[in-house]
């Protein structure tokens, strides 16, 4: 073998040995971290925090998607279209609102 490729191999075998401890105690943390997150979730009180983010980031989601709309169709402020866009803006908002406090109250949030 050639002097090279000997300290390549050697090189290989230190740098498996050194990496292999961290690992397992990063796999070890991890398995731990998702334990608990599952443990977190299916209890009552972590399904009602995820179902509390979930609606209110979905409402801000939903929201910004309107306001984005809006901006988008302000050429269309002095034309005959302009009622339509607002009117669907204003439903949309609506909308939003009332799904997002439905699905509060199926979920017992308020």
């Amino acid at each position: 073998m050639s002097d090279h490729k000997k300290e390549m191999s050697n090189h290989k075998g230190t740098h498996s040995a050194h990496k292999q401890p961290a690992h397992k105690q990063h796999d070890t943390g991890a398995f731990e971290s998702i334990s608990n997150l599952r443990s977190d979730l299916l209890s009552v009180k972590g399904a009602k925090k995820f179902a509390a983010w979930y609606i209110d980031t979905s409402e801000k989601v939903a929201n910004q998607a309107i306001d984005f709309e809006a901006s988008a169709t302000k050429w269309a402020k002095q034309t005959p279209l302009a009622p339509i866009f607002e009117a669907q803006m204003k439903y949309g908002k609506k909308f939003v609102e009332r799904s997002a406090n439905a699905a509060r109250s199926l979920w017992r949030l308020e």
